[in-house]
């Protein structure tokens, strides 16, 4: 089932999410519906590379939890580039059977105007978008929930709930995994 196309990347092109892995083999293969991302992580990172590459909106859609998306948010929206991505920096993953959390920093340049900074003008420092996304598993696959922005440092207690959700205790879900 493929119904993305995305012209930016190539098989010698490198990952927008920082994996280190060429495109194709990386992000390229969720986009192009080749394959379904088989973590939170995974699908983080595509999520990622989608707006960094621009064009993949209805992607974006698809992926969220149908019941957490905005409905008047439209795919025409989520094409368009407002910012050039610099680079993404995964804190922390926790993840259950069917729940899962991805603390992530991203890090951007506003584009002004539909436009980067020209060569010779001045360019704004660049900006840190720090979310710990919320990620489960809907209809076989994983989705995204929602997030909370620059989220408080976690120290979870073992005996504490899960903070991915799952209703166990942080030792016998996301903490006793390795």
């Amino acid at each position: 089932m493929s119904y993305y196309t995305v012209s930016q990347g190539s098989d010698d092109t490198r990952c927008p999410c920082n994996s280190g892995e060429y495109y194709d083999r990386c992000c390229g293969r969720y986009h192009s519906g080749q394959a379904l991302p088989p973590t939170p992580e995974a699908l983080m990172r595509s999520r990622y590379t989608a707006f960094a590459l621009g064009g993949l909106g209805q992607y974006l859609i698809d992926t969220w939890s149908p019941g957490h998306i905005d409905p008047e948010l439209s795919a025409a929206e989520l094409d368009r580039r407002s910012n050039d991505w610099l680079g993404l920096e995964i804190i922390e993953t926790q993840c259950s059977d069917s729940r899962g959390v991805v603390e992530f920093k991203a890090y951007f340049q506003p584009i002004e105007n539909g436009h980067a900074a020209a060569a010779g003008h001045q360019r704004l420092a660049p900006h840190t978008f720090h979310e710990r996304s919320r990620f489960r598993i809907e209809d076989g696959r994983w989705r995204y929930v929602d997030g909370v922005l620059d989220p408080p440092p976690t120290n979870i207690s073992r005996n504490a709930p899960c903070p991915c959700g799952s209703g166990k205790k942080a030792k016998r879900c996301c903490l006793g995994r390795d």
